[in-house]
């Protein structure tokens, strides 16, 4: 009789034995005991997830790999130049290329990395208590030597202290994504504005640019990993607007996209709920 009762599980211990990260597919639930059949839905709850979290891992590493390939190769292309470089000038030229894409190349692996540590599954540290007035004027500050470059005046009103429970390294790579955008897609000579509120008693960052903008019917792809509009002579990483989705997902905040009174883009980030962290003990 209790081997006759144990069939069912040791079916169950016999398809879970046979699933490998290859082969994902739900257990069979046909003609359970009604004891045993909410342990085979949250298994292939599970399973289901996994599958999930294997996909995206490995549409990230391929994507990875594709977007790598170019710099890499211009690299390559740009050291060859130097070898063959005739005279001082020549020289001076090629290592000027060759040290910009190691720069660029540099920054998509930075992206990279700060792309994966948003994503799905990824371990997220403990909330802490922050004032998101402060924590954007110390990121902005990152993106002054840019914009000292390009002539671009960056305005940030944030006078009032806004607190938030957040990530500081997260949400300060969500900023500096942001002002690196509204910089490098504004012409030069723009001026680009931040401003740290509440609004409505909800925390709120908003971004205006005087860029080309984002046509509505491309606000939401613009979201996608290395999703590039081919607009301007910026190269970007086409990951800066998939790390902010990212980031403000985690912390439980809204990105929307519109159209900036500076003839941009505005972003407007909004705070609301933090369930997605755990509070630190």
């Amino acid at each position: 009789l209790t081997a006759l009762a144990l069939r069912p599980l040791q079916r169950v211990a016999a398809g879970v034995r046979q699933r490998d990260e290859q082969s994902l597919e739900p257990l069979p639930a046909a003609g359970l005991p009604e004891e045993v059949a909410p342990l085979v839905t949250a298994l292939n709850a599970l399973l289901q997830r996994l599958g999930q979290s294997l996909d995206t891992q490995r549409a990230f590493v391929a994507d990875a790999a594709h977007e790598l390939r170019s710099p890499l190769t211009a690299l390559k292309l740009q050291l060859q130049l130097l070898k063959r470089a005739g005279n001082e000038a020549e020289r001076t030229a090629a290592a000027q290329a060759l040290a910009a894409g190691i720069d660029r190349a540099a920054r998509l692996v930075e992206q990279m990395l700060t792309l994966a540590r948003t994503e799905p599954g990824a371990v997220a540290p403990p909330l802490q208590r922050l004032d998101l007035s402060e924590l954007v004027r110390e990121a902005v500050a990152d993106t002054v030597p840019l914009a000292l470059a390009r002539g671009t005046k960056v305005e940030l009103h944030a006078d009032a202290p806004v607190a938030i429970d957040g990530d500081r390294a997260a949400l300060s790579a969500l900023v500096r994504n942001l002002a690196d955008n509204a910089v490098r897609y504004s012409p030069p000579g723009a001026r680009v504005e931040l401003r740290v509120a509440l609004s409505e008693g909800v925390p709120t960052l908003q971004v205006d640019d005087a860029g080309p903008g984002i046509p509505p019917a491309e606000r939401e792809r613009v979201f996608d990993r290395f999703y590039r509009r081919g607009l301007a002579d910026e190269p970007g990483t086409g990951l800066g607007l998939a790390i902010v989705r990212g980031v403000a997902q985690r912390h439980g905040a809204t990105v929307a996209l519109g159209d900036s009174p500076l003839g941009g883009l505005r972003v407007t980030l909004r705070f609301g709920s933090v369930a997605a962290y755990s509070r630190p003990a």
